[in-house]
């Protein structure tokens, strides 16, 4: 999905050095660039009609990250020659489409631009006053929750001169999303559901495009609330579930994405009526690219354990604590 919105601004006013002149005027268009359409994606991974319901849930939990409108901008042209911030745009829009005209004096520039970091309540940004150091950062980078706005960003040169007038910055998201979709039906017993995720990056440099694996986060996935059939039912994407009327539990994380040619894994603790703790690691080999939704169906079994879905290229080891000595499994 493609949302164009030009970006049209008087920048006269945010240039810092003493000029005599403005510059050349520019247009700039900023384009948001959305690869993962969600209906059609969950349409194909979640295809059955008893999954009816879990796919409008899902959809409605993602939208505001999955999103073709920009909350906010941070536009920032930094000189080439000292790599000095020479200009900078930093507002509100709430819209898809917004204009401004700048005018920027002959030089070499690098511009890097964000979209949706204002309220971010995970990711920082970080030593923006020169674009080699300008980075995201997780806030904390032992454990983080799921990030709640979905973070565009893009880098380009721009040589501007006597015929430039025109220019066109493309923004594509960084982060990704997991959902973990599971049938509970053959374990009357599960009293609760809870998982965390491994593997992901804990930062990204802005001009390199490159995502830092320093670090090994833990991400606490969240619950998604089941929609009811009730009008009275809470559909808050921020909801804790409560007893669903149907036999899917879901739990879903937005994050950073995970390293190329490294596993990343899921951790699921299912709690039974009588106190009992199973956990099951999902084990996957496939990279979670940077705007990409990646779906984990399975099934829960009368112990609590998880088990893939056919088709479902994805590790297994479960750990029962509710046996004497424990039981281990690995299914690969």
């Amino acid at each position: 999905m493609f949302i164009v919105f030009p970006l049209l601004f008087a920048a006269c006013t945010l240039i810092n050095d003493d000029l005599s002149v403005c510059g050349e005027e520019l247009v700039v268009d900023y384009q948001v660039q959305l690869h993962t359409d969600l209906n059609m994606q969950l349409q194909a991974d979640l295809s059955l009609e008893a999954e009816a319901q879990v796919r409008s849930s899902i959809e409605d939990w993602l939208k505001p990250v999955f999103t073709d409108k920009a909350h906010d901008v941070d536009l920032r042209f930094y000189s080439t020659e000292n790599d000095e911030q020479k200009y900078r745009i930093n507002e509100e829009i709430n819209d898809n489409r917004s204009s401004y005209i700048i005018h920027l004096p002959h030089h070499n520039y690098v511009h890097l631009a964000l979209a949706n970091i204002m309220d971010n309540n995970e990711l920082r940004l970080l030593n923006g006053e020169h674009s080699e150091t300008m980075e995201l950062r997780l806030k904390n980078s032992m454990l983080a929750s799921s990030l709640n706005t979905g973070v565009f960003t893009a880098r380009l040169p721009m040589e501007v001169n006597d015929t430039t007038t025109h220019f066109e910055v493309h923004l594509s998201m960084m982060v990704a999303a997991v959902v973990l979709v599971v049938d509970t039906t053959r374990c009357a017993a599960l009293h609760s559901l809870n998982a965390t995720m491994k593997g992901s990056a804990t930062g990204f440099s802005v001009r390199d495009s490159i995502y830092y694996y320093d670090a090994s986060p833990v991400f606490v996935m969240e619950h998604i609330a089941m929609k009811d059939d009730s009008p009275s039912a809470p559909a808050s994407r921020r909801t804790a579930c409560s007893e669903p009327a149907n036999p899917y539990r879901c739990t879903g994380l937005v994050c950073l994405p995970t390293e190329e040619g490294k596993t990343w894994s899921v951790d699921a603790v299912a709690t039974l009526q009588d106190n009992k703790h199973t956990t099951t690691t999902l084990t996957i080999d496939d990279p979670l690219l940077a705007g990409s939704l990646r779906v984990l169906s399975v099934r829960m079994d009368s112990t609590g354990a998880l088990r893939p879905k056919e088709g479902q290229q994805v590790g297994v080891s479960v750990q029962l604590d509710w046996k004497e000595g424990g039981e281990h499994e690995i299914d690969l």
